[in-house]
């Protein structure tokens, strides 16, 4: 029996609204295509970038098991998700904050993310307030998310923390559940480094047909 596919896609651009629905099945089982699989889950992309998990899916060369759909969230509230489907030779995908993409795909090579901002060690604090706002030295410190450490004159805290940087140069420092703004004034001054390492949140599903 073959496994059905259908799907509504739905962009609101403006006073634009473009709706589409679609549906299709995979091939029936034979003894060639014996299953349709698919993998799910979710994780975040660094800078390095690296292939999604898929499972048990072979993705490519001659005994591929799909030619089908990625469905691909960016689960940040600040930073882009780069995606390549051409095995990280090339990221020309850029999904921004919050936002959803909808790839056909096909089978020569595994699907790779990548977070698009390079990690920054050794970055000079001008001011933090307790209200957990941080501001970089010479308005350094690229847009996105990331985890910061404290590397030198921080009273001894380097704990890690997570860092939304909005705007260049200034961001708001939480600690790691992402919501719990962080106060570092009696720790962090205006002569403090840290470290910056940069990731984006992604959640997706990825069929075999």
């Amino acid at each position: 029996m073959p496994t059905s596919i259908s799907g509504n896609v739905r962009l609101v651009y403006g006073n634009h609204i473009h709706s589409e629905t679609y549906s299709t099945s995979a091939s029936t089982y034979s003894n060639t295509n014996p299953f349709n699989e698919y993998a799910s889950g979710g994780a975040r992309a660094l800078v390095a970038g690296g292939a999604i998990d898929v499972g048990t899916l072979v993705v490519s060369g001659s005994d591929a098991q799909h030619e089908g759909l990625l469905i691909i969230k960016n689960t940040n509230t600040v930073g882009s998700l780069s995606v390549s489907v051409d095995a990280g030779t090339a990221y020309d995908i850029s999904i921004p904050a919050g936002l959803v993409n909808l790839i056909s795909v096909g089978p020569d090579h595994p699907v790779h993310v990548k977070c698009p901002t390079a990690d920054n060690d050794g970055l000079g604090v001008a001011s933090v307030t307790s209200a957990g706002v941080i501001t970089f030295d010479g308005s350094a410190g690229a847009v996105g998310t990331a985890i910061m450490e404290g590397k030198t004159n921080v009273n001894s805290n380097t704990n890690k923390y997570l860092v939304k940087i909005s705007t260049q140069g200034t961001g708001t420092v939480y600690e790691l559940d992402g919501v719990t703004k962080k106060n570092l004034t009696s720790d962090y001054g205006a002569s403090s480094t840290v470290d910056l390492k940069y990731f984006t949140g992604y959640r997706y599903t990825l069929t075999e047909a």
